[in-house]
């Protein structure tokens, strides 16, 4: 911290910096919460005290990068916070990585499951590799019997009038904008520490992002090819919805586990809440119900 304190023997004194990335990071904007983190709300990660040679050829990515920034961390100190790293749920899918929908595979961080309440690291990799693979055979498999696909005029219709829209419009509001205030909200409201209070307002904002915003959302460039401000309209949309349910959820769930932590419901709650949250839409709107969650002890084989 800005004392040049090693300050994670005060949060896990035997995994100091090798602790859980959930706990790291609450234990940074611990640190910065309570007046002892770098001006620029951050903290301090050191390596110089490993070979120069190391860092060169194991830490070669965050060397350069670093590089480019004028700081040489073989020398230096780097200045780092949290982020929104990884997202743990997504769409629900089977073994063979398929949703319950007909013709739809999911894989990676679109897909919920199998990371639990904290991906480890090199999960992501993992989870590519395999259920990837699965995702990728089994649509293919699924493409070649299904012959030709139709898809009825009136959705492609409407979906043309809805992304037209965008474009027709002379004023509003950009997507931009509204892309900074709900990260603004997210990251204030539905962060690392999370409360009730805080929780229920965000879910307030983005309903008010989504019934008054989303509808004046325009862009100024007209052109339908390469046009990343549109793509930025349709995205922003999307990620509305997610921000919702991501709220609720975490509203919904009065219980801290991994990386979803209540002040308000510090401990973990396996009798009411080893279970996972599923968010469905019905009528227009989201319904939220629990699954629960079945632990199966895998036996190594003979």
């Amino acid at each position: 911290n800005k004392d040049n304190e090693r300050f994670m023997k005060r949060y896990d004194p035997k995994l100091m910096e090798l602790s859980g990335r959930d706990v790291v990071a609450r234990s940074i904007a611990t640190e910065v919460l309570e007046g002892r983190g770098t001006s620029h709300g951050g903290v301090y990660l050191s390596v110089v005290h490993l070979d120069p040679h190391i860092i060169e050829e194991s830490l070669r990515t965050m060397f350069k990068q670093f590089l480019d920034t004028g700081v040489d961390i073989r020398k230096e100190m780097m200045e780092v916070a949290p982020t929104a790293h990884h997202q743990m749920g997504g769409l629900f899918v089977d073994e063979a990585a398929a949703t319950d929908l007909k013709g739809l595979w999911a894989t990676g961080e679109v897909a919920g499951g199998i990371q639990g309440g904290n991906r480890l690291g090199g999960n992501a990799l993992l989870d590519t590799q395999v259920f990837g693979k699965r995702a990728g055979e089994n649509a293919a498999k699924y493409a070649l019997g299904v012959g030709q696909a139709l898809v009825e005029r009136k959705n492609v219709e409407k979906e043309i009038k809805h992304v037209q829209g965008f474009v027709d419009r002379r004023k509003g509001i950009r997507p931009v904008q509204v892309k900074i205030r709900l990260a603004e909200l997210m990251w204030n409201k539905v962060g690392i520490f999370r409360t009730r209070n805080e929780l229920q307002e965000a879910v307030q904002e983005i309903e008010k992002i989504r019934r008054e915003q989303l509808p004046q959302l325009y862009i100024t460039g007209k052109g339908a090819r390469y046009n990343r401000e549109l793509i930025e309209a349709l995205e922003i949309e999307n990620m509305v919805v997610t921000a919702e349910m991501i709220a609720r959820a975490a509203l919904m769930r009065e219980e801290s586990r991994g990386a979803h932590f209540r002040t308000d419901f510090p401990k973990t709650d396996n009798k009411n809440w080893l279970a996972s949250i599923m968010v469905r839409q019905e009528n227009n709107s989201m319904t939220f119900s629990k699954t629960p969650v079945v632990m199966t002890l895998l036996k190594p084989e003979a």
